[in-house]
């Protein structure tokens, strides 16, 4: 969906607050509304991207960017300080119960396929560092299900938006700063597909596959820890 789409999306979910015919020239009470009512859209937004930016301390220029960009292509370009107040006061303020809140102003503000394109920024705010892992996914699905976004539809939306490849997953590991600990987990599950330790059933070229796999998880964790390899 395009931005110019998204922001029509807004602009008729509303017109269920503003009385009167969209096409006539509303009031200024009702300006008002609909201003109140889009400035309420715009910080729902802020709160959800930000938890996802603070779960793994994923607070860089880029992913401020994303959102940034992503809200002044749906809201304009007024008032940046304001906006950059927003979002830095969000980063660092618990979740709760900001959160649940958010989602409640979007059930009534915006439309299901808005809600959509919102899901689809926060998939991307986590994926930047070229995964979703397990926690950032966890807490996307809890949103969904605030936002009353059903099982089906948020798998469709997982496998559009959601690269989910977690790897401390895939090293079979609890998420941890300890180079020695994942060193450790590397080794025991690289043995699993060694040509002389993998069972019968795992062919050759799923073995080579899922080592190509945890090597790459290996070198993104110790790299993210500042481990050496």
């Amino acid at each position: 969906m395009s931005s110019k789409d998204f922001f029509k999306t807004f602009r008729e979910s509303l017109h269920q607050i503003v009385s009167g015919d969209e096409k006539t020239e509303p009031s200024e009470g009702e300006k008002q509304h609909k201003q109140f009512a889009q400035n309420e859209i715009e910080s729902a937004v802020i709160v959800l991207a930000t938890e996802i930016m603070r779960l793994d301390g994923n607070y860089s220029s880029e992913t401020k960017k994303i959102l940034t960009v992503f809200l002044e292509k749906n809201f304009g370009k007024v008032a940046a300080a304001k906006r950059n107040k927003m979002i830095t006061d969000h980063l660092f303020v618990g979740p709760q119960p900001f959160t649940k809140m958010a989602c409640e102003q979007l059930k009534t503000l915006a439309t299901h396929s808005s809600k959509f394109e919102v899901m689809r920024l926060l998939y991307e705010i986590a994926g930047l560092d070229d995964f979703v892992n397990t926690k950032e996914s966890n807490v996307i699905q809890k949103i969904a299900r605030y936002l009353e976004i059903s099982v089906d539809e948020l798998r469709s939306l997982k496998e559009k938006y959601g690269r989910i490849n977690d790897p401390y997953a895939i090293l079979e590991t609890e998420v941890t700063t300890s180079v020695v600990e994942v060193k450790a987990a590397y080794r025991k599950v690289v043995l699993k597909y060694h040509p002389d330790k993998r069972k019968d059933k795992v062919t050759a070229e799923e073995a080579n596959r899922k080592f190509r796999e945890v090597k790459k998880a290996y070198e993104m964790i110790m790299k993210k820890i500042g481990g050496k390899y």
